[in-house]
C-alpha cells in the first residue's frame, strides 16, 4: 500500500521535471536563418546600472529587452519609460522562490505594474536561464508568455549558450555587467551575431509538442559530443561543423589529390548542425555563403587547432557530401548495409526538424579529403 502511495507523487515530479526539460509553452529559443540571438537583462530597473547597460547598447547600435521587477517599476517610473523609449523591449521578472504561489505572485505583479505604466502588455514573464522546477510552475501560473533561455554569463565573464537564435540572460543591476558590456557587444558583431529584442527575433515562439523530437536529437547532440570529444568549430553565428578524431570506417581509399586513407586510420571525423542547416533552407543563397565560412573555419582550426593538425585526412558522412564535392572532397558510397541504416537516421532527422520529403531520395555518402589538401585549399585567413 505504501509502495502505490508513494507511486502517483512519483509520477506527477517526473511528469513536472520532463515538462521543465521539454520547455513546452515557453518562449526558448528562435528559430530562423537570421544570426539573431536576444539579451535579457533580469532584474530593476537600477538607476546607476541601468543607464550605463542603456548606454552601451545606444554605443553598440543595438536592441535587447530588460525584465523589470515589479518593485523597481513602481520606485523607478521614468526609468522605465525610458527603455521603452529607446526601443528596447520591456518583460516582467518572476523572483527566484522555492515555493510557486511567490513566483506567480511576483510575477504577476510585475506585469501589472507595466501594463499599467507603459499601457501595453509586457513581451513575457522572465525566469532567467535553466529556471528551477518552482520557478518554472510559478510562472505558468502567472500567465502571459514565459521566456527561459538557456544561456548566461560564466564564471569567467564569458557568455555562455551563444547560438543563432538563443536568449541569453544578463544580470540587470550588476555594474560590473554594465562596464564589460561594450566589450562583449563588440565580440558578438565580431561573431557576425545581431543582438535583437524578444519581439526582433524570427521565429520565436512557445515550445509545441511537435518541438520535441527535435529536442531530444539536440540532447542526444550533447551527450554523443561530450562521450566523443567533439567540440564546435569556430565560434561564430555561420559555425555549422563540430569536430573530432575517429577511426576511417570504409575501405581503403585513394584520394582525387593524390594519396590514400586506410581503413581504421584515425582521422578528423566532422559533423553538421542539422538545426541551423534546417534554418537555413529558406535562405539557400545565405546557406550557401554559410556553409562556405564553416569551411574555412575548419580548414583554419585543422591548420592551427594542436588538437586537429596532426591528422592526416579529414572525412564526414552526410546527405550533404555531395555539396562537399564542390569544395574538393572525395565522395565516396556507402556500402548497402551502412547506407540503409544511415538513411533511415537521415530521415528521422530530417522529419524532427520538419523537413520531411518522402517524395525526394536523400542519400548518404562519404566525404574525404588529405588535411593538407584542404588546408591549402580553403584556410584563408
Amino acid at each position: 500500500m505504501k509502495r502505490r502511495f508513494l507511486a502517483l507523487p512519483t509520477l506527477v515530479l517526473l511528469a513536472a521535471w520532463g515538462w521543465r526539460w521539454s520547455g513546452l509553452g515557453s518562449l526558448r529559443r528562435a528559430r530562423s536563418a537570421q544570426a539573431g540571438l536576444g539579451l535579457i537583462f533580469e532584474g530593476g530597473p537600477h538607476p546607476q546600472v541601468t543607464p550605463a547597460l542603456l548606454a552601451a547598447l545606444a554605443g553598440a547600435d543595438v536592441q535587447a529587452t530588460f525584465a523589470l521587477d515589479a518593485p523597481g517599476v513602481t520606485r523607478h517610473p521614468t526609468l522605465t519609460r525610458q527603455i521603452q523609449t529607446h526601443g528596447h523591449d520591456v518583460a516582467a521578472r518572476a523572483p527566484a522562490s522555492p515555493w510557486p504561489w511567490v513566483v506567480s505572485r511576483g510575477g504577476r505583479q510585475a506585469a501589472a505594474a507595466l501594463r499599467t505604466l507603459l499601457g501595453r502588455d509586457p513581451a513575457g514573464i522572465s525566469v532567467g536561464g535553466y529556471p528551477a522546477l518552482p520557478g518554472w510552475m510559478g510562472a505558468f501560473r502567472a500567465g502571459g508568455p514565459v521566456v527561459a533561455g538557456q544561456g548566461g554569463l560564466s564564471a569567467t565573464g564569458a557568455l555562455t549558450g551563444v547560438r543563432p537564435g538563443a536568449l541569453i540572460h544578463l544580470s540587470g543591476t550588476d555594474p560590473q555587467l554594465a562596464d564589460r558590456l561594450p566589450g562583449l557587444l563588440a565580440d558578438l558583431r565580431a561573431r557576425e551575431f545581431e543582438v535583437r529584442p524578444l519581439r526582433g527575433l524570427r521565429g520565436l515562439r512557445p515550445e509545441r509538442p511537435r518541438d520535441l523530437p527535435a529536442t531530444a536529437l539536440q540532447e542526444v547532440d550533447v551527450w554523443y559530443d561530450r562521450l566523443g570529444r567533439i567540440r564546435r568549430v569556430g565560434n561564430r553565428a555561420s559555425s555549422l561543423f563540430r569536430a573530432g578524431a575517429a577511426p576511417y570506417p570504409l575501405a581503403d581509399q585513394p584520394l582525387r589529390e593524390g594519396g590514400a586513407v586506410h581503413r581504421g586510420e584515425r582521422l578528423v571525423e566532422f559533423h553538421l548542425d542539422s538545426a541551423r542547416l534546417t534554418e537555413l533552407a529558406e535562405r539557400p543563397v545565405a546557406g550557401r555563403r554559410i556553409v562556405t565560412a564553416s569551411v574555412r573555419d575548419l580548414a583554419r582550426a585543422l591548420r592551427d587547432d594542436p588538437a586537429l593538425n596532426t591528422f592526416p585526412a579529414v572525412f564526414s558522412i552526410s546527405i550533404f557530401s555531395d555539396v562537399l564535392g564542390l569544395y574538393g572532397f572525395t565522395v565516396v558510397e556507402l556500402p548497402p548495409a551502412h547506407r540503409r541504416r544511415l538513411t533511415w537516421w537521415s530521415r528521422v532527422i530530417r522529419r524532427a526538424y520538419g523537413v520531411s520529403d518522402p517524395s525526394k531520395q536523400h542519400v548518404p555518402k562519404l566525404a574525404v579529403m588529405s588535411r593538407e589538401a584542404f588546408v591549402a585549399r580553403h584556410a584563408r585567413d
